[in-house]
């Protein structure tokens, strides 16, 4: 089965004059006009405006007239497969590109920033690297003591270098999962915030996944609450 492409048709780096003609004008209206998509419009070669319509014939001749008009005099249209993915698309590239006639920087509802979570982790390496290499025990046992008094992903965020492989024993079955160095717990396929959380998910209620889990140190599986310590 064939993939439906993202994008169907497009016209790129055209010149707005076709649109002060007639009869061109009616050519590109016949290929484009009552179509969705992404257009982009350009003072030359240098993008100056991105945006998105469900006309796309209507909308690009609307910019000749509108707060954008002489600032602009070549356009490219790109009509998507389906609407709902021209909103997606349009954020996207105002997000990258950043044109100059765009007041509104593009959203993406739903979507998670990784900057703060990126941030945390590299504080927690820095804060373990100099304890390691200053000897600093204060240092140490506040790290120490922040990681056991925090909940879910955070208690474990920064504590080990690479992943680590946990297991458990519940019902005479043995279930496997692995820890994360953003603390985060993979389990069946899913990832889960907390060892609660990954626990709940083996034997359907809550219970306490820093006893449920055990990671393998010194040739022992000792449980996961050990590594808070």
């Amino acid at each position: 089965m064939t993939a439906t492409a993202l994008v169907r048709e497009y016209l790129e780096r055209v010149g707005g004059d076709v649109l002060e003609d007639a009869h061109y004008r009616s050519i590109l209206g016949a290929m484009i006009r009552g179509h969705a998509g992404v257009y982009a419009l350009y003072k030359d070669e240098r993008l100056y405006y991105v945006g998105l319509a469900t006309n796309l014939m209507g909308r690009v001749k609307h910019h000749l007239r509108d707060r954008h008009a002489r600032r602009w005099n070549r356009f490219s249209v790109y009509l998507t497969s389906k609407g709902e993915h021209v909103k997606p698309i349009e954020s996207l590239l105002l997000r990258i590109v950043d044109p100059a006639g765009n007041r509104v920087k593009g959203r993406l509802p739903g979507a998670q920033d990784l900057k703060r979570e990126l941030n945390r982790q590299v504080s927690a390496r820095q804060r373990k690297e100099r304890a390691r290499l200053l000897g600093d025990e204060g240092v140490q046992r506040r790290t120490r003591r922040k990681a056991a008094e925090a909940r879910g992903s955070d208690a474990l965020a920064g504590l080990i270098e690479r992943r680590l492989s946990l297991r458990a024993e519940y019902k005479g079955k043995r279930y496997t999962a692995s820890l994360r160095k953003s603390g985060q717990v993979a389990y069946g396929g899913h990832v889960y915030a907390s060892p609660s959380a990954a626990g709940k998910a083996v034997v359907g209620r809550a219970m306490n996944g820093w006893h449920f889990w055990r990671f393998r140190r010194d040739g022992e599986w000792v449980r996961l609450r050990e590594l808070r310590k």
